[in-house]
């Protein structure tokens, strides 16, 4: 059977599972699957078990009115690609980590943002001024809810819906360790190629250009 909307991948995760105790609770396999899919699985020995998903498909942009210091995220924030300052010049602003951005000589001073981090949700930028921020974010896929939702990754690469709803629900399934594993194998494998695929696509083709003071 195909899927490509949300009624249809509960019944495939039916069919797969074979598990008629376990049917109720395919929702929230779903759900816990969409999380991975979105923040990935990291291993106990804090290496990557499975990376977040993140593509094209997922990317959306946004102007952020900058009016303070703060601002909020844009719903389904999961990173920055590039981010802007509009103007004549279109000033790239610099990313900082919260533990470094506070020690950034003149993060409280007034003027024209040149930084930004992010804290909670909102982005916090330095200098204190205003502006039109060009945001380009991955933006996380909506959660899927009724019958007939669907999405790019759900149309376009359906196993990685199905293989990671498989990994949780055998995991909460007793005696479910082997099949457990075996489709988080499944799972990661999809998510690494549709990256890998993404990153080769973006730079196809360029030509490398060495730095200046590289080794020959």
């Amino acid at each position: 059977m195909s899927i490509s909307n949300y009624g249809e991948l509960k019944t495939a995760v039916a069919n797969w599972l074979a598990r008629s105790n376990l049917t109720a609770r395919i929702p929230e396999f779903i759900a816990i699957a969409e999380g991975y899919i979105h923040y990935g699985i990291m291993a106990p020995n804090k290496r990557w078990a499975v990376e977040p998903l993140r593509i094209r498909a997922m990317e959306t942009s946004a102007d952020i009115t900058i009016a303070a210091q703060t601002a909020a995220l844009p719903t389904g924030y999961l990173a920055a690609r590039r981010f802007y300052l509009d103007g004549a010049d279109k000033r790239q602003l610099d990313f900082l980590p919260p533990t470094d951005f506070w020690s950034r000589q003149g993060a409280s001073d007034t003027g024209t943002p040149t930084a930004f981090t992010v804290e909670g949700e909102n982005f916090v930028f330095a200098p204190v001024g205003s502006g039109t921020g060009k945001l380009l974010y991955y933006k996380a896929f909506t959660a899927l809810s009724d019958d007939s939702d669907t999405n790019w990754l759900l149309i376009n690469q359906p196993g990685a819906y199905l293989f990671g709803t498989l990994y949780e629900a055998f995991t909460y399934a007793e005696g479910g360790q082997t099949e457990s594993e075996a489709y988080l194998v499944k799972f990661s494998s999809i998510i690494n190629a549709l990256n890998a695929a993404d990153n080769s696509d973006r730079y196809s083709g360029a030509v490398l250009q060495m730095r200046a003071g590289s080794m020959p």
